[in-house]
């Protein structure tokens, strides 16, 4: 790849120089060589950076390492980004077309430059968007659409009637359009009810490995755009997750809660069902999340409650130990002056005495 093409990117012009070097990877300073580009966004690291090999380095603007060339950018971590993408493998995992192995019914629509990997098997009615790759021995079922340039790691199961957006990843084990969790009591028995909504997942969104999400009753379940969701991450019927929300691994959404847009959720967050979480708001890890959250609210803790005074709760949990100790000594000085005042009570002020025998 060209040095033009990394600064095209970055929204910056060519090098000074006027040279157009030829860059192999982005990398870490320890592996790198002289045709490598490496980031620096933390000055604990500046160290590593300068010994490096690497003749490239993406910076902050202001910031330089001598003898290298340094792309200045008001974000090094997100120009970090937009280079690791140009060196990405997106080639189909298993080649171009479509496998001798995979079991496509007639009446699915494959793009012609779609890749289908071995073994996956495509029901009826369902569509294929151009340059989408399908891996191996994913299933996908009756009417479920797959738009434009998708990429669906092997192992998938996406369920009948699922609608996917473009752009989207969907990493292997996932599970799209399963079954909510929905039941009727009878007697002591359950009496399962069977789901008639479908799953929506719309553009640029990406679901992690292991991932659920539970088609609705009657509505769709939407996952909405640019939506990121980690590995191992449950949603269930119903749910609304807006666009440009980000989802750490473990969490689990209950049903026909509404998550708004922009929202970060920290890894093994639990929310009850029924709720609507505000836009811009923040979930700490490990977070219970029981009542409606107001937009640009900060949260965590079992029950949740406001970030901050959930980290002075926590600040001044670490001091119990020597608090106890401080209270124990004030207790032991308050029970000595009470019985002071006690015994001079008792002796009219003259404190104790002892009576002559005769």
């Amino acid at each position: 790849m060209r040095l033009s093409q990394i600064t095209a990117a970055l929204g910056l012009p060519p090098p000074a120089d006027g040279g157009d070097r030829e860059v192999h990877a982005i990398t870490s300073p320890a592996q790198a060589t002289g045709n490598d580009i490496i980031f620096s966004v933390d000055a604990r690291f500046d160290d590593a950076v300068s010994a490096s090999d690497a003749g490239i380095v993406i910076v902050k603007k202001g910031r330089g390492f001598p003898g290298k060339i340094c792309l200045e950018v008001d974000d090094p971590y997100l120009g970090y980004a937009r280079v690791a993408q140009l060196f990405e493998d997106c080639t189909p995992p298993f080649g171009s077309g479509i496998s001798p192995t995979a079991i496509i019914d007639s009446s699915a629509t494959i793009a012609p430059t779609a890749a289908i990997g071995p073994g996956t098997v495509i029901g009826a009615g369902v569509s294929i968007g151009a340059a989408s790759r399908i891996g191996a021995r994913c299933v996908i079922e009756k009417n479920s659409s797959v738009g434009a340039d998708c990429r669906i790691d092997s192992g998938v199961t996406i369920r009948y009637g699922t609608t996917i957006g473009a752009r989207v990843i969907i990493q292997s084990g996932a599970v799209i359009g399963s079954d909510g969790f929905g039941n009727a009591r009878h007697n002591g028995a359950w009496v399962r009810i069977p789901p008639f909504g479908n799953v929506k997942i719309e553009d640029d969104a990406e679901i992690g490995a292991n991932t659920t999400i539970d088609r609705g009753n009657f509505e769709d379940t939407i996952i909405g755009r640019g939506v990121k969701l980690d590995n191992l991450i449950h949603i269930a019927h119903n749910v609304t997750v807006g666009e440009d929300t980000v989802m750490a691994a473990q969490t689990g959404i209950s049903g026909s809660t509404r998550v708004g847009k922009r929202v970060i959720i920290a890894g093994q967050v639990g929310f009850v069902g029924h709720i609507d979480i505000g836009d811009d708001s923040f979930i700490g890890a490990k977070a219970g999340v029981s009542k409606a959250v107001e937009p640009g609210a900060k949260i965590t803790g079992y029950p949740a409650r406001d970030l901050m005074t959930m980290r002075r709760i926590e600040a001044a949990q670490a001091q119990l130990p020597t608090l106890i100790k401080e209270m124990k000594s004030l207790k032991m000085r308050i029970d000595s002056i009470d019985a002071a005042a006690y015994s001079n009570n008792t002796t009219g002020g003259k404190g104790p005495t002892t009576e002559k025998q005769s």
